[in-house]
């Protein structure tokens, strides 16, 4: 089997310490990076300017590279999507064997690291298509006073159908009571403060702890350890700065359609709607109305955020302009 020789930075940590593995991995830091504003959504679209094909080197993403150069299988996909019609396959690398720890995948620098005192939260939607395959991590990073790099959150969605969140900086978790099912959309969010972390899976909290790392953030990855079966990224909401981050969650509850859309949309779901809002993806609110329809023809083609006042809490959801 080919050799890598590059992974995801925040697993370092454990290869320094197992000198006995046959194979040998570098660390390649790369500080290339996509500005996080206040509010940001990645979700692999065309107008987001990604085109389908392998991720590496599209919008400053990178992805695992081997002996061989970039590994083939980390693509930008039509095959499953969240909202729109793309994400991000974190897929399994047929020419490589199984791998101690999730090495494969996509890996994403802040341009601007994220300062420690500051509130932060992302969400993701991910979609597993099988159990009894790999595990698939996500994982916050940044570098500790040892200059190492140093996990500050993470979930794993572990092959048996159980989901753990990190605890501490050498990898310590705790088991969700929350479970997953294969060919299934579950949503993950981390909020951060510079005194916990809070860990919610389909917006129902499973876990606070105090945060363990107190770093400012780098970045984030996405990694498989190649046991089998593929992960489907998509509609990853980050929000950073002064902002309410209990704020913005994403809800399965509500629908938009059509999606994308012309002329009209309209938000149906459980909850009453008190307001509705669109925002472009740097926060900024172009319109209101109290009702749960509403008109879009004078928004440009793009990507937009609709928040969704209700008496149970503010939900985000994305909208596509066509």
């Amino acid at each position: 089997m080919k050799q890598v020789i590059q992974f995801a930075e925040y697993h370092l940590f454990f290869l320094s310490k197992n000198l006995k593995m046959k194979i040998i991995y570098i660390l390649i830091i790369i500080l290339l990076g996509s500005f996080i504003s206040a509010q940001s959504v990645i979700s692999f679209e065309a107008n987001e300017n990604y085109i389908l094909g392998n991720l590496h080197g599209q919008n400053s993403w990178e992805v695992t590279e081997s002996s061989d150069g970039i590994v083939q299988h980390q693509t930008v996909s039509n095959e499953q999507a969240f909202d729109g019609v793309n994400s991000f396959k974190n897929a399994y690398e047929p020419d490589y064997d199984f791998q101690w720890f999730p090495i494969f995948g996509g890996n994403f620098n802040f341009n601007v690291p994220v300062q420690a005192s500051a509130n932060f939260s992302i969400s993701y939607n991910i979609w597993v298509t099988g159990q009894q395959g790999a595990d698939f991590e996500f994982a916050l990073y940044g570098v500790n006073a040892n200059e190492e790099f140093a996990p500050v959150a993470g979930v794993g969605i572990e092959n048996r159908g159980f989901i753990y969140l990190i605890t501490d900086e050498n990898y310590g978790f705790e088991y969700a009571d929350a479970t997953w099912e294969p060919n299934t959309w579950v949503n993950v969010r981390v909020e951060l403060t510079a005194e916990e972390i809070k860990y919610f899976i389909n917006n129902t909290l499973q876990l606070t702890v105090d945060r363990f790392n107190s770093i400012d953030l780098k970045g984030f990855n996405f990694l498989h350890n190649n046991y089998g079966h593929d992960a489907y990224y998509d509609y990853i909401l980050i929000n950073s700065g002064n902002m309410s981050i209990s704020e913005n969650q994403i809800s399965s509850d509500f629908q938009v359609y059509p999606n994308p859309a012309t002329n009209q949309i309209k938000i149906s779901g459980e909850k009453d709607i008190i307001r509705l809002q669109i925002l472009d993806i740097h926060g900024r609110i172009l319109k209101e109305t109290n009702n749960s329809n509403m008109n879009i023809e004078y928004l440009e083609k793009g990507t937009y955020i609709i928040k969704i006042h209700t008496n149970q809490g503010i939900f985000t959801r994305k909208l596509l302009k066509k």
